[in-house]
């Protein structure tokens, strides 16, 4: 409904002006109700008419709707029923919020801009896919509320303008499978999507202009045949960087084209010795440091004494040190225990060959009240890789044996011979038999 306010004007003694002026209209809330398609301008499927600027709508059936009012602004997007919006022309801005309901599945294909600061909500059981750019403005801050699965397609785009702050809360799934867009940084934090709970995948996007900072929940993706690719990947607080599929139980590398510092969190990987496939971190042309981020390993397969694996590397530099479980800095060739087993690692920090191997050397003894007698994590995710695309060559050249013995002398050679690898080639030993170079 739109008022008209008059005022009265009077002007000497014996004339009057009535000077009308038009208000803005009142902000509706539509409904959408319709059972099949029809173009948003149409009033079908909105009780006859069709939105307008600010109007907060709630879709509440209908399997599709088209689209096609061009630029247009609303106060907020309510999802209670599964349902796609079709993109007929134009972008929609959303003023205030946007939430899908339990257990709706959701598309927007249209193009959304983020004005001003907001929270944006996927409840348990729901999705919601973006195909296409998603534009926060600069000094903004999205949060994204997950506890179900949100999906930023592989030609869209979460873009924050280099600037915006962009948060990822809720147990839920975030995968980011396309768009280099820049984000800002949040306050007191690095630069990045700032993830702070639940699982960010990014399959094997190619986004090297997009910064995370993982200080809670998981950062995943990547796989061996196709590393994913990002910018800067900083670690700390109770974060965890577990690359592969599956949310991290599988087998993945992860590229970065960014100077990156982890200084807290958990390191997890994932080794199946017998396949010689593990997880790998690896900066290309970009240095990595290290400080308080603990090493967790996740095994598989029948290891030997001497088996070793590059499990991060730079082209350039590497600096710091991992630690154990108990927060014990892991100087070069300590012991430490992860999930029963007992490993040594080795550091290389110049060159190309830079980065850090990991060394089995033994099952450690079994503990009072251990019911399985050696807690090796078979359980715990760490997945078997065959869906991983490690089906790939396996090269073994004669110049590739090793001569030496110990497991620290083996992961020197190891770290030397595998400086010319690239991003999402893992460099294994065997024990006794030859180095095996595993190819992306």
């Amino acid at each position: 409904m739109r008022l008209r306010r008059s005022f009265v004007i009077t002007v000497g003694a014996a004339s009057a002006l009535t000077l009308v002026v038009a208000q803005p209209a009142f902000a509706a809330d539509r409904t959408w109700t319709g059972t099949s398609d029809a173009a948003w301008s149409t009033g079908v499927g909105w009780g006859g008419t069709a939105p307008t600027d600010l109007d907060a709508l709630t879709f509440a059936a209908g399997p599709r709707s088209t689209y096609d009012l061009g630029n247009r602004t609303f106060t907020s997007l309510s999802f209670e029923a599964t349902h796609e919006v079709a993109n007929g022309g134009g972008v929609i801005t959303v003023g205030d919020a946007l939430d899908v309901g339990a257990d709706a599945d959701v598309l927007i294909a249209p193009q959304l801009t983020v004005p001003d600061s907001q929270t944006w909500t996927v409840e348990e059981g729901a999705s919601l896919t973006l195909p296409s750019l998603v534009r926060v403005e600069a000094a903004s801050t999205l949060r994204l509320d997950v506890a179900g699965t949100m999906t930023i397609g592989a030609a869209g785009n979460l873009d924050g303008l280099a600037t915006a702050c962009v948060t990822k809360e809720g147990p839920g799934v975030l995968n980011i499978l396309g768009g280099g867009g820049g984000l800002g940084a949040c306050p007191g934090q690095a630069a990045g999507l700032h993830v702070q709970d639940g699982v960010v995948a990014v399959g094997e996007a190619q986004i090297g202009g997009k910064d995370f900072a993982v200080t809670g929940g998981v950062f995943a993706g990547g796989t061996v045949a196709t590393p994913a690719t990002v910018h800067a990947l900083a670690l700390s607080g109770t974060g965890v960087v577990s690359p592969g599929a599956g949310n991290g139980s599988g087998f993945g590398a992860v590229a970065l084209w960014g100077t990156s510092a982890w200084t807290g969190g958990t390191y997890q990987v994932d080794w199946d010795v017998d396949a010689g496939t593990s997880d790998y971190v690896y900066g290309d042309g970009q240095a990595i440091s290290v400080s308080g981020t603990v090493l967790d390993v996740r095994l598989a397969g029948t290891p030997e004494v001497g088996d070793s694996v590059r499990i991060l590397g730079s082209s350039i530099a590497f600096s710091g040190s991992f630690s154990a479980s108990d927060g014990t800095p892991l100087v070069d060739g300590a012991e430490f225990t992860s999930n029963g087993q007992v490993y040594t690692v080795a550091y290389l920090t110049q060159g190309t060959a830079s980065g850090v191997t990991l060394n089995w050397v033994r099952a450690a003894p079994q503990q009072p009240g251990d019911d399985d007698g050696d807690d090796d994590g078979d359980d715990d995710g760490g997945g078997d890789g065959d869906d991983d695309g490690t089906g790939g060559d396996t090269g073994t050249a004669d110049d590739d044996e090793l001569a030496a013995t110990g497991p620290s002398e083996v992961a020197r050679a190891l770290l030397v011979a595998g400086g010319a690898l690239a991003a999402g080639a893992v460099l294994v030993t065997t024990g006794r038999r030859r180095a095996r170079i595993r190819r992306a």
